[in-house]
Formats: C-alpha cells, structure tokens, sequence
C-alpha cells in the first residue's frame, strides 16, 4: 500500500508544480506586493488545513508579515492586506463564504487553495469568491481497496506543498527587492 501512495502523491506534487505554476506565481506577486507595501498576509485553514496556518506562522519557515486571520478582523482589513484560504475542497462552502465576505467587505487579496473536483452539487463562482485559485490536486484517497473503496487522502499533504510553492516563490520574488 505504501508504495502506490507514494507513487500517487508523486504524480499529484508533480501536477501542483506543473499545472498550478502560473497561478503559484501570481499569488506570489500579490502577497510580495503586501508584504512590500508593509500589509499583512493572513492565513486562514478550515479543517485539517489549519496545518497551512500553523506551518505558515510557526513553522521553520515561517511567512513574512504572516498572521492568522480571525473573524473580528473582516472590518479592518487594508487595500494592502491579502488573506490565504485553505480547504480541502474549493467548493467548501464555510470556505467559498468566507471568501465573499471578504470579498465584500474589503479591497484586499484573495487566494482560494483546495482540490477542484470534477462533479460538484454547488453553484458558486470562484471568480467572484477569490482573486487567485490554486487546485491542490487531492479530491478523493489514492490507494484502493478491495471492496471498492479508497484510503489515504493527501489533502493536507498537498496543501502544504502548494504553500511551500508559494513561499518559496514569494521569497524569491521579495530577494529580487532585498538585493535592490
């Protein structure tokens, strides 16, 4: 079992760096504006992706200017500012919420990350919900089982590799400002 897993998260990490390096980069350049323009770059997880807050805030490499973001806050949100969201599905609808109030209330920077399924029973529109959206890739588990089913879901595994696509860029992009 261990080896399809690995296999499998493989070939998801490799779809994340190959298919989502545009939208990695553009979230980069938005969240190294706010963190040039002196803002704040929240993060904010529902469900186990409360792991990309706290890798975020407390991990080794820990995000510059990076706070976790609590409700009280949605009024004072800057033009500067950019929040990070996290769900295991882009369709979540605590998430996709969210999003549009912030949307709604402030003039700051969305960026949606969760796995885009193919069939879902909820109309939203993510355009309207998040300035940027990154697929993480994890929709269902990868290794399967006799009876049909399927265990070892890497949502959280992907998402942590998204934001570390992230970091990792915006580090980059923000050395470019530090050598000038």
């Amino acid at each position: 079992m261990l080896k399809i897993f690995s296999t499998q998260v493989s070939g998801l990490l490799k779809a994340i760096s190959d298919k989502e390096e545009q939208s990695v980069e553009e979230a980069s350049r938005l969240l190294a504006h706010s963190v040039l323009a002196e803002g704040t770059v929240y993060f904010k997880g529902f469900g186990e992706m409360e792991a990309v807050v706290g890798e975020a805030l407390f991990g080794e490499n820990k995000f510059r200017n990076g706070a976790e973001f609590k409700d009280e806050r949605m009024d004072s949100l800057l033009p500067v500012d950019s929040i990070v969201v996290a769900s295991r599905f882009m369709d979540d609808e605590e998430a996709v919420a969210f999003c549009k109030k912030v949307k709604e209330t402030a003039d700051c920077h969305v960026i949606l990350m969760g796995g885009r399924k193919k069939e879902t029973d909820i109309a939203f529109d993510l355009e309207a919900a998040a300035d940027i959206v990154i697929d993480t890739k994890a929709v269902r588990g990868l290794v399967p089982l006799d009876d049909g089913s399927r265990i070892g879901f890497p949502s959280g595994l992907t998402a942590l590799f998204t934001y570390y696509a992230i970091f990792l860029t915006t580090e980059e992009i923000l050395e470019e400002y530090d050598e000038e």
